[in-house]
Formats: C-alpha cells, sequence, structure tokens
C-alpha cells in the first residue's frame, strides 16, 4: 500500500483551540480576509501559528475547513478525527474528512478500524484497501470473486490497486476467460483505449481478438466480410453481436445479412441471440420496416425492458391490432402493467374491442393523473385536467431550521466571499446524498433563492413530483406573455418549451451550440433576425424569448398550424419532422406520437404537451390542450 505521511500535534492544545470561549468577535470583513488567509497559509505553518489561525476565526462559519485541514496533520488521533465527522455528519465536510481518515488508516495498515468504518462501494481506491484488509481476515476465496469484479470494469483502475490485483494474479485468478471479460467491458462501452495493453494479457493465440475489436469498434462493416473473422475461438461470436447492434441503426440489411450468416451457429449464445434480436426489433420497428416482426416475436418476457415494449407496442398500434396490444400488456407483471403508458393503451385496447365498460374504468381512474397520458386519458372522457398540487411537506419551523444549519450557513458564506461553486457543492451534497427532509428543504431554498433550475432538478433527485409551484415556475412570465403574444404564439406553449429546454436557466448551454432559456442556434438567431447574432447575445432571457418565440411561429406556419408536428421539429428539426409523416395510411395522433422514431424526440413531444397544459392551468387559460388531439389524424392515404 502507498504510504501516508503524516505529523502529529499537540492534541490537548487542539482541544483547547477547537473549545476555547468567544471573547470579543471581530467584525465579519475581519474573518473574511483571516478565513481566506488561513487557507493559503495552514500547510505552511508549523502547529502553534496554526492553532492561532484557528483561534482568530472564532465561530466564522467556514472556519471548520481549516480545522479539516489541521486535523489531517495528525489523522492517528481517532477521538478528535471522529468528533469532527460526527459534528459535520451528513454534510460535505464528513465525507471529505473520512475519506482522509480512512486514507490514513490503509496507510498505517490499521484493518479493524478502517473496515468497521468503510462502506464498500464508496470509492474504487478504497474498494481496493478494504479487499487487501480482508485477505487478512477472511478465506481468499471469499475475496477473490470482488476483486475479480473489480479487476474486469472496461477501464483503467488506480495504480494504488496494482498490488492487489498482483496478488489476485498469483493466486491464479486472472485466466482467459477473466481477461476476455475485461476486453469485451472495454470494447462495448467502456474505455476502449485500454484494449492494446488488455490484448498482451490473452494468450499468443487469442491477441488477435484484441486487434479485431479495435477495428470493428471504427467500422462495424467489417464483420460483414466473409473472411473478416478466422472464426478460431468462440469469443468472436461478441464481435458479430456489437456488429449487428450497430450496423442496424444505419445499415439494416448489412446488419440483417450478418445476423443470417451466423443464425444456426452453435457458438452463439442464448444471451448473444437474444441481445441480437431485442436490438433487430427495436431498430426495425422504429422504421416501420416489416421484417421487425420476426425479432419482436423472438425477445423473451423476462428481456422485455421499457424500450422493447415501447416498440412492440407501437409496431402493433400502427396497424389497429388491439388485440395484440391487449396480449402484450396482459402478459406482463403486474406491477410492469400499473404505468400511466400501458394503462392507457390497455384502455384503449379495450375500447377498441368492445369492453367499454373496463376500458372507460381504466381511462376513468387514468385521467386523475397528472401525466401525459393521464391527460390523454381525461381528454378523451371529456373530463377536466387534473393539476394534483401538493406542496412539498416540510413544516415552517423545518425549513427555517434547515436555514440555519451549518451547511447552508456555510453555502451563503461562500456566496459571500465570491465562491459560488463551493456555495453550490454545499447544497448539492445535501440534495444528493441528505435525509429526505433536507432533499426537499434544499429543493425549497434553491426555488426562494431563485435558482429555478436547481430547485427543479432537486425535486427531481428526492423524487417528489407533486409540488407543481415549484417544479412548473412562473417565472420570465412577463417576458414570455410579451413576446409570445407579439409572435402569435401561445404563452403556456412558450413557457412549456422554455421548461423543457432549459429548466429556466439563462446561461444554458448544449454540447452542439444551442444557447440560453430557449435554446436557440445562433444560426437559428441569424435566420430569424437577419443579421449575426453572437452566442452571449442569447444568454440574454428577453432577447432569447424574443428569438424563442419567433421561432416557434414560423414552426407553426410549416407545420400547418399543428402543434406536434411544430413541437416534434422544435427538438428534431421540420425537415427530419416531415420524414416521419406516415405514407399510405392515415394514424391517430396518440399513435402517430408512439411511433416517434427518436426516443428523445418521443420524450420531448409528451413533455411538452404536458407542461402546456400544466401552464394552460396556472395561467388560468381555459384551454384543453389534449381535446383536439384524441380527433387527429395524420398521414396520407395515397
Amino acid at each position: 500500500m502507498w504510504q501516508l505521511k503524516t505529523r502529529f500535534c499537540g492534541w490537548s492544545m487542539l482541544w483547547l483551540v477547537l473549545s476555547a470561549p468567544v471573547l470579543a468577535v471581530p467584525s465579519d470583513s475581519v474573518l473574511r480576509a483571516r478565513f481566506l488567509s488561513a487557507e493559503k497559509t495552514i500547510n505552511k505553518v508549523d502547529n502553534q501559528q496554526a492553532e492561532k489561525l484557528l483561534r482568530d476565526l472564532h465561530d466564522y462559519p467556514l472556519k471548520p475547513y481549516i480545522e479539516l485541514e489541521y486535523l489531517s496533520r495528525g489523522l492517528g488521533n481517532t477521538p478528535l478525527v471522529q468528533q469532527f465527522i460526527e459534528k459535520h455528519k451528513g454534510t460535505h465536510l464528513e465525507w471529505s474528512m473520512k475519506k482522509r481518515w480512512l486514507m490514513y488508516l490503509a496507510s498505517a495498515e490499521l484493518t479493524q478500524p478502517f473496515l468497521k468504518n468503510y462502506e464498500y462501494g464508496s470509492d474504487t481506491l478504497l474498494d481496493c484497501f478494504a479487499l487487501e484488509m480482508r485477505l487478512i481476515n477472511e478465506p481468499a476465496a471469499k475475496v477473490w470473486p470482488d476483486v475479480t469484479a473489480l479487476w474486469v470494469v472496461g477501464e483503467s483502475q488506480p495504480k494504488e490497486c496494482d498490488a492487489l490485483f498482483k496478488r489476485w494474479q498469483k493466486a491464479g485468478q486472472r485466466n482467459t476467460d477473466v481477461v476476455l471479460t475485461r476486453l469485451l467491458n472495454a470494447a462495448d462501452g467502456g474505455d476502449a483505449r485500454i484494449i492494446p495493453y488488455i490484448r498482451t494479457l490473452l494468450p499468443s493465440n487469442l491477441q488477435y481478438l484484441g486487434d479485431k475489436w479495435k477495428q470493428v469498434i471504427a467500422n462495424p462493416s467489417l464483420v460483414s466480410k466473409q473472411k473478416f473473422l478466422p472464426l478460431k475461438h468462440k469469443a468472436e461470436r461478441e464481435l458479430v453481436r456489437y456488429a449487428v447492434e450497430k450496423l442496424v441503426w444505419k445499415k439494416p440489411d448489412q446488419a440483417l445479412a450478418i445476423y443470417q450468416r451466423f443464425e444456426s451457429d452453435p457458438l452463439v449464445t442464448k444471451t448473444q441471440r437474444i441481445r441480437m434480436a431485442r436490438q433487430l426489433a427495436i431498430a426495425l420497428a422504429s422504421k416501420n420496416d416489416v421484417r421487425a416482426d420476426k425479432f419482436l416475436k423472438m425477445v423473451p418476457l423476462a428481456d422485455k425492458d421499457d424500450l422493447f415494449l415501447q416498440w412492440q407496442v407501437a409496431w402493433h398500434l400502427r396497424r389497429s391490432d388491439w388485440v395484440q396490444v391487449q396480449k402484450i400488456l396482459h402478459e406482463l407483471p403486474k406491477e410492469q402493467q400499473e404505468k400511466d403508458q400501458r394503462q392507457y393503451w390497455l384502455a384503449r385496447a379495450m375500447l377498441a374491442t368492445g369492453q367499454i365498460e373496463h376500458g372507460t374504468q381504466i381511462m376513468k381512474k387514468l385521467a386523475t393523473e397528472r401525466s401525459y397520458y393521464g391527460y390523454m386519458a381525461a381528454a378523451r372522457l371529456g373530463l377536466t385536467p387534473a393539476l394534483g398540487h401538493k406542496p412539498v411537506p416540510v413544516t415552517a419551523q423545518q425549513y427555517q431550521n434547515f436555514k440555519r444549519s451549518g451547511s447552508i450557513v456555510r453555502m451563503r458564506e461562500w456566496e459571500a466571499i465570491g465562491r459560488p461553486n463551493a456555495a453550490k457543492r454545499e447544497l448539492n451534497f445535501l440534495q444528493k446524498y441528505g435525509s429526505e427532509q433536507q432533499k426537499l428543504s434544499a429543493a425549497k431554498l434553491a426555488f426562494d433563492s431563485g435558482w429555478y433550475d436547481r430547485a427543479i432538478v432537486a425535486l427531481a433527485d428526492a423524487e417528489y413530483w407533486d409540488d407543481v409551484e415549484m417544479r412548473f415556475p412562473m417565472v420570465f412570465n412577463k417576458e414570455i406573455q410579451k413576446h409570445a403574444k407579439a409572435a402569435n404564439v401561445d404563452p403556456a406553449w412558450a413557457m412549456a418549451i422554455t421548461r423543457r429546454e432549459s429548466t429556466f436557466l439563462p446561461t444554458a448551454q448544449s454540447p452542439v451550440g444551442a444557447q440560453g432559456l430557449m435554446q436557440i442556434m445562433p444560426q437559428t438567431a441569424k435566420h430569424l433576425a437577419g443579421r449575426t447574432v453572437r452566442p452571449e447575445q442569447l444568454m440574454n432571457p428577453n432577447f432569447n424569448i424574443d428569438m424563442g418565440t419567433d421561432y416557434l411561429n414560423y414552426l407553426m406556419k410549416a407545420n400547418d398550424n399543428n402543434l406536434v408536428f411544430a413541437t416534434a421539429s422544435y427538438n428534431a428539426g421540420y425537415s427530419r419532422v416531415k420524414t416521419w409523416m406516415p405514407k399510405g395510411q392515415q394514424l391517430e395522433l396518440d399513435i402517430w406520437i408512439e411511433n416517434i422514431p427518436f426516443k428523445e424526440t418521443r420524450d420531448y413531444v409528451k413533455a411538452v404537451l404536458t407542461y402546456y397544459q400544466i401552464y394552460n392551468i396556472r395561467m388560468k387559460q381555459q384551454r384543453d390542450v389534449f381535446k383536439p388531439l384524441t380527433t387527429l389524424k395524420v398521414g396520407e392515404l395515397s
């Protein structure tokens, strides 16, 4: 194990420093200046000077960060370290100290305290130390499987794990199958850059597999060449599976030709066949390719995930095969049947096959939900769409206590000294790792502070969906009302688009260059404004909303005032949406939405329509967004 250098100091003196009574407390500005100075010097001064730095900070909120550095000089003093950890339990400071202490315990080979205080799976490096320590107290045969699981991941592990892996290797655990597993993990979703290294660990007669993986990752079409794979080892079938899954999206004929070549190969495993069938079914169904039907039937019930079920149902919806839709949904375990999406289509199938009473009963229950399918159900029954607002269950006293807690006091002080990232760290830690009450209080605080995007994310992290006012704030309402009306678009629709695009973060930027509240591309803004628009201009909320609402107006006109097509175009582009129009048939609009081939756009349309309805209610508008959608049909019969 690597050695951690530590220095011990006078702990009795430190105790006096940390517990000394406060006499005269300097002003905030003086304490802030002292903190900033201490931050730079605490690791450069001797113990006596360090203790003075701490005394001079009195009860300054950020003093624990200086204490953290000072205590780190003598991590062998377990009582003081544990006292610090306990005092700051449930905060960023707890884990900062605990990780340092655990690293010390590991370096000092203090096995029992380390294993007692470490929760396996929290940190890869510490996992390696934990496994080394377990080898002292447990039979090696019990530990090796966990070491193997750590080694086979498709990414490089910390160099400090090398000693553990060397022992594991000497014990004969790194066999060919284990190396091949890591090769596959690195190639298929891991870090392909480590393939050359993994290749050297294979027997010389199998090192060609590393070469083949590098080639196939760069060009999956190579597998279609008759002599590309020598077929000397069963592991080559993973290359076949990988190529089929990658090629089916852009070169389906090539993918199917490869699949058919290996369809009867006894070395293709059951798992590989199911994975290929699943991917072929999804990709071909999304393209409305008749060859999807074969593969949709091949996937066992236990392997039907949400995406597969989405396309299996959508395939039969497109063909108005309501009997098959019912059969698919009835086969699912009861807990899977309860999802809004499946309840909606089960009800639609029952109504279409004459089971009016049961279908209506399901629709009525679904219509009480605040969701895309709940609103669709309510519109079909002529019922009022539900809002179901329930404020976060945090009492006024609980909220006041939260705002006075150490984490929030520190957050405010980080803000006061101009360190927004450190401030965000304090709140984010509570949002991610805090108790349920802390997570909800953190969301409320973010909302009250005007950090609407963080409030929305915090509520999602807490899985609390019913505080409608916080999840769908009326922020930038004045600007949206003004520009939406000028552009002749519904303000509630513009608000819904903004909520989905940026969660109301004016400085939002996408990886492809979209900017601001409504995520406008500079080229789109140039087309709308008739002049070059700098990206930073789009960070101005007023200008961004002006451009965004003009773009909504343009898309509505381009799509013959079809709200759903215009919404889809905002996400995927007008020209692409045009290619999704059914040819030779007409589809009911809800069925067309279910068959949008891009998952991102399909989810986007459902979300925006839902948000649109919510904002209509919040703006006290009487429009039922979903009612006209229940009778629309799209597509060309000839």
